[in-house]
């Protein structure tokens, strides 16, 4: 797969327009997922955020029970309920509970916090319907992967801070810092999937300078770690956001969080939803699934 990439033309990003990069994202990750598992049932929903209509996506496994909100990844500015369907059937296969895929308006046209909103207008619906939908949310976890795993981060910080108790948060190769500045940006600055140049792409379109170290993009940066409930932080070791992964897991030790902290080795950014391509997808998938089934026993 690497070597296919480097096969292809350089990418201007000064010039690379999010509306055709999000169309030609769709069907580059859809074509990485390989074949779709099937699953009991899937159903079409949705639930309202600042006046907007919210898409969501419920697996259902036979017999489930408990439930596990996920976030999709891609930058805040690409990605979708599609593109993360086949690793949505697999999470959902492999906990045997059910999964529900959240999700939430892009950048640019909808800048910082309209994703944040979503999250947690998504969060609140669940608490809310869940019960009417078929969901136990008693011993709910919240997920995402990258970007999305950022979003899942903060969700749980805020559903802390308003009293709302979760069984865990699963932590996919996270966004963290939006200054770029860790070893392993040096490192794997571009040919590993993940360009630096990429991520500065999708920070700029995410959120405005002034709001870059703000608490709500950089959970690091949060008042306090204490009291998030338990953790499961992947990451993957050639990725240029290894590092700041890394950092986070220690510091929700230093927290008191118990933390649980997976590094899938000879991988790169996005394994998530490569399982056509790669062994290493379904490993991280299982690892995830087998942790928030203890979870929520």
């Amino acid at each position: 797969m690497l070597e296919a990439l480097d096969n292809e033309p350089p990418v201007d990003f000064s010039t690379l327009d999010p509306v055709e990069e999000r169309a030609a994202s769709e069907i580059r990750l859809r074509d990485l997922a390989g074949s779709p598992e099937p699953v009991a049932a899937i159903e079409e929903r949705s639930f309202c955020s600042d006046g907007a209509e919210i898409p969501a996506r419920i697996y259902r496994p036979a017999g489930a029970v408990n439930t596990v909100m996920f976030i999709h990844g891609g930058g805040w500015v690409v990605g979708s309920l599609d593109t993360h369907d086949g690793s949505c059937r697999m999470l959902a296969n492999r906990t045997g509970q059910n999964v529900v895929s959240i999700g939430y308006r892009k950048a640019p046209e909808h800048r910082f916090p309209a994703g944040v909103r979503d999250c947690e207008a998504g969060l609140d619906w669940l608490l809310r319907d869940g019960g009417s939908l078929g969901l136990d949310t008693s011993r709910l976890v919240i997920s995402g992967e990258s970007a999305g795993g950022n979003l899942a981060a903060v969700l749980a910080i805020h559903a802390r801070d308003r009293g709302i108790s979760l069984a865990g948060q699963a932590l996919i190769s996270p966004v963290i810092r939006t200054d770029m500045a860790s070893g392993s940006y040096r490192q794997f600055n571009s040919g590993y999937f993940l360009a630096a140049a990429a991520m500065a792409w999708f920070i700029r379109h995410y959120a405005d300078p002034s709001d870059l170290a703000h608490p709500d993009i950089v959970p690091l940066r949060a008042r306090t770690l204490n009291g998030l409930p338990p953790a499961f932080l992947a990451t993957v070791d050639h990725d240029p956001l290894r590092d700041e992964g890394r950092a986070y897991a220690a510091a929700l030790v230093s927290a008191g969080v118990e933390t649980t902290f997976v590094e899938i080795t000879g991988a790169v950014h996005g394994i998530w939803v490569m399982s056509g391509v790669t062994s290493a997808s379904r490993e991280l998938i299982e690892r995830t699934a087998a942790w928030i089934r203890e979870r929520q026993q």
